[in-house]
């Protein structure tokens, strides 16, 4: 094994952190800008634009696909529901028509001093308030594309039942 020597010493974490803060500062987004995330399992698009001296941002979180009627009625009905629900203009539930797929969109305004702290900070503070929207789905029946199935209540499987 080879021994590595190594002349400086450690760097302290607030070193680190007031180092990183400053390159931070540095970036300024500009417009256009998107960038994707994921988040609670659910992948989120954002864009940056510029709306007179402010700036919109957007942030598109991806619920998957509207069922078929014939796949699970109730289940659709309840989705669509949600869909029509809108307690609030910069939050809500939107279905894309074409390929029938289920968003939570955020909409804000950012004043027009945008630094790349204010803007994560933004997008961070967005999530935090759309957390209640999340739960609302999954108490309807949402899961994400990617969790197994949730069990049929009152249903037995074959296995249960048979004595071997």
């Amino acid at each position: 094994m080879t021994d590595i020597k190594v002349d400086q010493k450690p760097a302290k974490i607030e070193d680190l952190i007031l180092e990183g803060s400053e390159k931070l500062v540095w970036l300024t987004p500009t417009a256009p800008l998107s960038f994707s995330f994921t988040w609670e399992k659910v992948i989120f698009t954002g864009k940056l634009t510029k709306v007179g001296e402010d700036h919109r941002l957007i942030l598109l979180g991806d619920l998957g696909p509207l069922p078929f009627s014939a796949e699970n009625p109730h289940y659709r009905e309840r989705l669509l529901k949600l869909i029509a629900w809108q307690p609030e203009e910069r939050m809500k539930f939107v279905l894309e028509p074409h390929h029938q797929r289920i968003y939570l969109m955020i909409d804000d305004i950012l004043p027009k001093e945008l630094t790349g702290i204010l803007l994560i900070a933004s997008v961070i503070a967005s999530l935090f308030h759309v957390r209640p929207f999340v739960e609302l789905a999954k108490e309807v029946g949402w899961q994400h594309p990617d969790q197994p199935p949730r069990p049929k209540i009152n249903i037995v499987s074959k296995k249960m039942t048979r004595n071997d």
